[in-house]
């Protein structure tokens, strides 16, 4: 089966290509910059290069993809959230989304299922409710970004192919939001965020990729579907089992006012939460490996621990 994969080139896009590829997917990478693409991955995958201008008709290698996942976007963590940057977030989600979608509808590609990538921010500002997939969308910056992003992908003729919008909480894994977590207590200045009581839903990027691959094989799914362990946890006690994990203390709250000054409107990522359950995927019967944020957590140190010796 050839899965067309945009954004591969990014943590959880690499972390997806070993997992299918170790399955007997076939693999094509669509990137501006195949020197983006370690060494390792580029003996394994397919590479089809496009600026994310040129319309995807141009484009070589698309014609018989059975399957089409769109990961593309700028990161949200790069820079502080200027007018300009938030334009860039919003831009270069919406505007490879259009042009698959275009592709699939004028038959360029298709696609059995077209896989969008969207986040539990989608749901906005929670407190301590329970989320599933019917729950509403918020109104802040990153809602409206999830929210815009899962529209144009439902644009897709509902004849030509079935779309499934991915939920992603955040990501546990050598890269991506944990290591950056991980930094001040290595320092021995570790914290809580801000109250400490927000939500914060994970998920393992191991069960994240397996996950993907089970939305492929069960062709029942479609529409949203959150992605996310079945035990979010606050933030006060996922800084509390990252010390216990990295035997570092976890001391140094960070207030709220703090993170704001420093981190501008990007703070609301981190001070504010959303309690996600995962319903969809575990009625379908997707099993997970790491269901527990601990074990999750020592999977990833103790691996990273040993690749270090």
């Amino acid at each position: 089966m050839k899965v067309l994969l945009f954004g591969g080139t990014g943590f959880i896009g690499r972390n997806l290509s070993e997992e299918l590829l170790a399955n007997g997917y076939q693999v094509f990478v669509v990137t501006r910059n195949r020197q983006t693409i370690t060494k390792d991955l580029a003996d394994k995958v397919q590479i089809i290069e496009w600026d994310n201008i040129s319309v995807l008709p141009s484009v070589n290698g698309l014609q018989d993809a059975d399957v089409v996942i769109n990961l593309a976007g700028e990161s949200l963590a790069n820079h502080r959230w200027s007018d300009s940057v938030k334009e860039q977030i919003m831009d270069s989600r919406i505007r490879t989304t259009q042009a698959i979608v275009t592709a699939i509808n004028n038959r360029i590609m298709q696609p059995k299922v077209l896989i969008n990538a969207s986040a539990v921010g989608y749901y906005g500002f929670r407190q301590n409710e329970e989320i599933t997939e019917v729950g509403t969308t918020g109104q802040d910056f990153l809602a409206q970004v999830c929210q815009k992003w899962e529209s144009e992908a439902y644009k897709v003729q509902s004849n030509l192919a079935r779309v499934v919008t991915m939920r992603i909480g955040v990501v546990l894994g050598r890269e991506g939001a944990l290591a950056r977590m991980k930094m001040p207590f290595r320092f021995y200045l570790g914290g809580k965020l801000g109250t400490g009581k927000q939500y914060i839903s994970w998920i393992h990027i191991n069960d994240l990729t397996r996950m993907i691959r089970f939305v492929i094989e069960h062709q029942e799914l479609i529409g949203p579907i959150n992605m996310t362990a079945p035990q979010p946890v606050t933030m006060g006690d996922f800084c509390s089992v990252l010390g216990e994990v990295m035997h570092k203390p976890c001391w140094l709250p960070v207030p709220e006012i703090l993170l704001k000054i420093a981190l501008g409107q990007m703070a609301e990522m981190l001070v504010y939460g959303q309690r996600v359950s995962p319903k969809k995927i575990r009625d379908a019967g997707f099993e997970f490996r790491f269901k527990e944020l601990k074990s999750a957590l020592e999977e990833v140190i103790v691996k990273e621990r040993s690749r270090m010796k």
